[in-house]
């Protein structure tokens, strides 16, 4: 079985609050934009081919209610305490973990984790070097 793409779509009860935090506080690029009534959202660039969709959806109301039962990595060129010095002082943000070395590092291959949870409670974490 062979994928041409891959997406994450994150549907929001407010996604202009999101596209805000994604787009000015993580980085991410704003490639494109659907602007239907009831259908909207926002498609923002991360890396590569790799994007994601914040959209509105009927269904999705408040914060998320189970915050880690998706965990989105991110990996900084910057390295993990950069990003993590970057929002750790924003109101939004929600920090769970400061930079921590994982666990199956080696003194060889080091990787570092921060994780945090955005407006909304979806969980995401910074990996890589510290």
């Amino acid at each position: 079985m062979a994928f041409s793409k891959y997406r994450i779509l994150i549907y929001s009860e407010n996604p202009d609050k999101l596209m805000h935090f994604y787009r000015d506080v993580l980085g991410f690029k704003l490639i494109d934009q659907l602007k239907l009534p009831e259908d909207y959202g926002y498609m923002f660039n991360i890396a590569g081919d790799y994007n994601i969709w914040v959209g509105k959806h009927s269904e999705v109301k408040e914060k998320a209610k189970e915050n880690f039962r998706h965990l989105f990595n991110l990996y900084p060129e910057e390295g993990v305490q950069f990003w993590f010095d970057k929002i750790k002082d924003n109101p939004e943000v929600k920090i769970v973990a400061a930079p921590f070395l994982a666990p199956f590092s080696t003194p060889d291959k080091e990787v570092w984790f921060a994780t945090f949870l955005d407006p909304e409670g979806n969980c995401w974490q910074f990996v890589g070097r510290k």
